[in-house]
């Protein structure tokens, strides 16, 4: 029996020298230790496969060995009584198994052990989250093992410490509630929780975060009962003389009929306490007598922006603060649908003669005043009249409220023209003089406020008195606010929540999209040597994968009627039968995504630019970064990040840079590309006006500008698609303009506000007969 024992120990001893043998020599040699090490090992402990440690008599160094993990129980609990032999196999010769004396160890470390000491390590180094990571692992692999819960509640407990240190004071109590729930025997764990408690409470209240304080009071109360008693009675004591003094100062500001002041008082009052006595009941009275509409708007454009824009953001507000002789309300079998504020238009059926019939009651101004603003010269400065005053041949004024005209040529929609602002005395004043329903007051909250002009005659019983435009930074945080009754409309959603909305909508919302479609474009710097050559520009276009950006960038992977590419910015509509496709040719497809392409392209037009310079004696300036300028509006700054990250695999480095969405040369806020959201309503008049308005006539072909000026020279319908099928062409093969995509728009409303009207052209078509319910908007507050 000895003499077997001796020979294990010499065979023992063997497998040492073995394994010691390859770092001796790695040391003597030229390679280094590092090199030798196993890939395995050179992992975080937690991440590697799972093994023992064994220290023997015979070590060198006393330095222990990695061996498989040993399965049996005894061994896996770190027991103490051991005897006889143990066999062994070494992880770094996986397959060699040898025998080995339990008197022989000096040391044994099982796997989960070591895990146990890691996470006891990261704990004292307050490295929590890789702490939680160790005790994870224990707890999936080696449930039960000694010390784990331990130390888990010590986490727990020091986690909670340093949360609490560190303010975070809703994550210290989410700890120490965890911990009272798996250690409920752990003793002065009910005190820590009210003490951080009370300052979170505390802290909400202080921030003015009325309605987390109030949720924390009433779980408090839920889940501790008697615990908390004194301090959720002196809580609810503070945020009830909070919400009476905003009651009291509201009824302050009504006796002065400050309404604004009083309502906002109020609202305050109502989120502090909503149990105020009397509070609904003030605020219901405070809407019949101030309703005011606040909007979450996700794109808030220029409060006053050019009377000529062709902007979304522009043509929303532009609603407010102008009103037109006439206005496009929809789209008919040909072309659009058009209201007179002021009157009526009477158009005979030769399409020569036009008659404007005022009505008294509606303006100040006369045919004498119109007449005279139709023959100024000033009204060349006006780019509406600029296209309307060559066209006409006669006026003639009747019975004062009438204006004939008699037109040189045959304009197939000849109301489209008419949109400009009828003006009374000095015509030569620019910018045109508002004459809208509302103007813009400044206050000293973000966002856009509009109030009614005293001479508005608002027709509705209650019009909104104040209209907010609030910003918001995502559709996300925007519905947040719907649903919470902060705001009673979303003015525009990405495509991904109009797409959920569609399939199902709550039943207290509306969904409805605007009538005519939005076109994302890009427009060049066309003093840029290189975006002036047509063939870069083409390259642009092939670099950005536009489908993706559409269908999964912004539609979330689903369809979404209206959305679509375009290949030429030009209406497509909601679908081919739509009358404001009427301009777009459907046999021109939009050009693909082909990277290589456009590095070919690019490379051409390099080419070309050098032989230029060199022809002219001049050097030609390298083109070092893109920069695009891009309204601050949510799909644009989607889209525009998404745009750098396929021009970046180009090798064309981009940055971007927020500009007004009025700006109308990229050259004069210093940009490469400029992105613009265009609402084409009326493609006959609008589209002309686009490229008059964004590239200027020195870069426009002579081809180009005839097709401009014979659409608007058409003498029938078939004449307006065949011409503008040609446009559609020249503008697809030019790219002055770099079409994106078409978007479908839509929003989102309470039922509370009525006469918002069905697929409106823009927000505010109809703002005057917009009705806010009090008792409903109340409820829903």
């Amino acid at each position: 029996m000895m003499r077997f024992a001796k020979q294990a120990r010499i065979a023992w001893a063997f497998v040492l020298m073995l394994a010691f043998a390859a770092p001796l020599t790695a040391q003597n040699g030229d390679q280094p230790d590092e090199q030798q090490i196993p890939v395995e090992m050179t992992k975080p402990l937690i991440e590697r496969d799972p093994y023992d440690l064994v220290t023997v008599v015979s070590s060198k160094d006393g330095k222990p060995l990695r061996i498989m993990s040993i399965n049996e129980p005894a061994f896996r609990a770190g027991g103490t009584e051991r005897g006889g032999h143990i066999t062994v196999e070494l992880a770094d010769m996986p397959g060699r198994k040898f025998q080995i004396a339990w008197r022989d160890v000096l040391a044994y470390q099982p796997f989960p052990q070591l895990l146990v000491d890691e996470a006891k390590k990261n704990l004292s180094d307050k490295n929590f989250d890789l702490a939680f990571r160790y005790l994870q692992r224990l707890n999936d692999e080696y449930a039960g093992y000694p010390g784990t819960e331990r130390l888990l509640e010590e986490l727990l407990v020091q986690n909670a410490l340093e949360r609490f240190q560190a303010r975070a004071l809703d994550e210290a109590l989410g700890m120490l509630e965890e911990a009272k729930r798996k250690f409920p025997k752990k003793s002065g764990m009910d005190k820590s929780i009210e003490s951080v408690g009370l300052r979170l409470v505390q802290k909400e209240i202080d921030d003015r975060q009325w309605q987390s304080a109030r949720k924390l009071i009433d779980r408090f109360e839920s889940v501790y009962g008697d615990q908390f008693a004194d301090s959720i009675r002196k809580w609810r004591a503070d945020l009830a003389r909070r919400a009476q003094q905003q009651i009291d100062r509201a009824k302050q500001q009504i006796a002065k009929q400050e309404y604004r002041a009083a309502l906002e008082a109020t609202n305050l009052a109502l989120a502090i306490d909503p149990t105020i006595p009397l509070g609904k009941e003030q605020l219901e009275e405070l809407i019949r007598r101030y309703p005011q509409v606040r909007i979450a708007t996700l794109a808030t454009g220029d409060a006053m922006p050019p009377h000529g824009t062709l902007t979304w953001s522009g043509r929303r507000n532009k609603r407010l603060i102008y009103r037109d002789l006439t206005e496009i309300v929809g789209y008919g079998p040909e072309g659009g649908e058009y209201i007179s504020p002021f009157g009526s238009v009477i158009r005979p059926v030769d399409r020569f003669e036009l008659s404007i019939v005022l009505r008294d009651r509606l303006t100040p101004v006369t045919g004498f005043d119109l007449s005279r603003q139709l023959q100024d010269p000033a009204s060349r400065q006006d780019e509406i009249l600029a296209e309307l005053t060559p066209l006409i041949e006669k006026i003639a004024v009747r019975e004062i409220r009438q204006v004939d005209l008699r037109l040189r040529l045959p304009h197939v929609r000849p109301e489209a023209l008419l949109g400009f602002v009828p003006r009374k005395g000095d015509v030569s004043q620019f910018p045109i003089p508002p004459n809208g329903p509302y103007r813009p007051i400044t206050v000293q909250e973000d966002g856009q406020y509009f109030v009614p002009e005293k001479d508005s005659g608002l027709a509705a019983n209650r019009p909104p008195s104040e209209i907010q435009l609030i910003p918001f930074g995502t559709t996300s945080d925007a519905m947040l606010a719907l649903e919470a009754g902060d705001v009673h409309m979303v003015d525009r959603l990405d495509p991904a929540t109009a797409v959920r909305l569609s399939v199902e909508t709550p039943e207290d919302l509306v969904l409805d999209h605007y009538r005519a479609p939005t076109l994302h474009v890009l427009v060049p710097n066309l003093n840029n040597p290189h975006l002036k050559n047509r063939d870069f520009r083409r390259g642009l276009l092939y670099g950005i994968n536009r489908q993706e950006i559409l269908q999964s960038r912004l539609l979330g992977g689903k369809e979404l009627d209206g959305c679509r590419l375009v290949s030429a910015p030009i209406p497509n509509g909601v679908s081919p039968d739509d009358p404001v496709s009427y301009g777009y040719d459907l046999s021109i497809a939009p050009r693909s995504y082909e990277p290589q392409m456009s590095i070919a392209l690019q490379k051409l037009a390099e080419i070309k630019l050098r032989e230029d310079a060199e022809e002219n004696n001049q050097a030609l300036v390298p083109l070092s970064k893109l920069v695009i300028g891009h309204p601050d509006s949510e799909v644009s700054r989607q889209t525009c990040l998404a745009i750098v990250q396929y021009y970046k695999r180009l090798g064309l480095p981009c940055e971007l840079k927020t500009v007004s969405p009025e700006v109308t040369d990229p050259a004069a806020v210093e940009v490469d590309l400029l992105y613009v959201e265009v609402q084409i309503a009326e493609p006959l008049v609008d589209v002309p006006r686009m490229f008059d308005r964004y590239i200027p006539l020195v870069h426009q072909t002579q081809y180009f500008q005839l097709a401009l000026r014979q659409i608007g020279q058409s003498r029938s319908w078939q004449d307006v698609r065949e011409r503008f099928w040609s446009l559609h062409r020249l503008a697809h093969d030019d790219l002055l303009i770099l079409p994106l995509f078409q978007l479908q728009d839509y929003f989102v409303y309470r039922r509370s506000l009525g006469g918002v009207g069905y697929q409106p052209m823009t927000l505010f078509q109809q703002v005057e007969r917009w009705d806010l319910a009090p008792a409903w908007d109340v409820a829903k507050n």
